[in-house]
């Protein structure tokens, strides 16, 4: 049999061809991804921005409810002398405000977040504070719901087959300001190249500058002199930069203007005089978040706004005080 040399040729492509193709299309997909990246992170930001937007109603509702903005206790005895863990976090306050009512309902107030006779009061209420709000947490932070590392001092989870407590707590991205206040210990000062404020504790009683207190100090409208549009209510930070980091954790739901923004703590040792470690609070009591840049803020008067983390420092402090006189203009934010 004869073969028809007649007949065409099948197409196709040559060895050329094809890598040139490979090529445009790796072009085409390095000019994608960062901006499918840039929109998905749009995206965390809006749900972060919405989630302080409701924290905020949440805040005023309390504030219109009650007549001041909520607290948290640390301190065991009215005169904040004995540190105790019975007490209970300003965002466990808040609860029912930020449609939360029946974890709200399932925390036994007669006993603390943790802590107490045989540990007692971390089992009464491991239920209602290892719940997982979602209004508490910013999409933009990568860490777990559930932190593997192990909470200080307030941990509220409980093993019920051990009888022992977790040391664990569910995730918190958004923390109370209270204001320009440093801890008391200057030996322990991670930044010495930095400023010292206030030596007048970490924002406990009537020493906080900001809106918030530590422990059982209160705030209202009527003392927010700078104005409520030039004070800070709520900044975020990351979860696990950390170790006192849990909404249940009355120590562990402010934070202070003192810590540079965006200050890195990339060290999970355990080791308390490391500055760069989770477990010293000096300097992981400080904003910060993944948004490229900036971290969100919720204002007193209910605004979110996006401050650069190159902020001046003294103008970001000047943010954080209800009654410190200072003129900030808005171009420097």
């Amino acid at each position: 049999m004869r073969l028809d040399r007649t007949a065409p040729r099948r197409a196709g492509f040559t060895l050329i061809e094809l890598l040139v193709v490979i090529a445009i299309i790796g072009v085409l997909i390095a000019l994608l991804l960062p901006a499918v990246q840039a929109a998905r992170e749009a995206a965390r930001r809006s749900q972060c921005t919405n989630n302080l937007k409701q924290l905020g109603i949440a805040l005023h509702n309390y504030h219109d409810t009650v007549g001041s903005f909520p607290t948290s206790f640390w301190r065991a005895t009215p005169d904040y002398s004995v540190i105790g863990r019975w007490g209970h976090s300003w965002v466990t306050m808040t609860l029912p405000f930020m449609e939360q009512g029946p974890v709200y309902n399932s925390v036994n107030f007669s006993m603390g977040a943790s802590g107490g006779p045989g540990d007692q009061h971390t089992a009464s209420n491991h239920t209602g504070l290892m719940t997982v709000i979602g209004t508490l947490m910013c999409p933009s932070d990568p860490s777990p719901n559930i932190s593997p590392l192990q909470r200080v001092d307030t941990g509220v989870g409980y093993n019920f087959a051990t009888r022992a407590p977790l040391n664990s707590g569910p995730k918190l991205c958004y923390f109370g300001n209270i204001g320009d206040n440093h801890n008391d210990d200057q030996t322990y000062w991670p930044f010495s190249s930095l400023p010292v404020f206030r030596d007048n504790g970490y924002g406990e009683g009537n020493t906080f500058t900001g809106i918030m207190s530590r422990s059982g100090g209160t705030s209202s409208m009527r003392d927010l002199i700078d104005g409520t549009s030039n004070t800070l209510l709520c900044g975020e930070s990351l979860y696990e930069s950390c170790d006192w980091f849990t909404w249940p954790n009355p120590n562990g739901t402010t934070i202070s203007s003192v810590t540079p923004l965006n200050w890195k703590v990339p060290n999970h040792r355990g080791d308390v005089n490391d500055r760069y470690d989770s477990r010293n609070w000096r300097s992981g009591f400080g904003f910060r978040s993944q948004h490229p840049g900036i971290i969100n803020f919720l204002m007193g008067d209910g605004r979110v706004i996006a401050i650069k983390a190159t902020i001046n420092r003294d103008i970001f402090r000047g943010l954080s005080t209800r009654a410190g006189g200072e003129v900030i203009s808005s171009d420097n934010l």
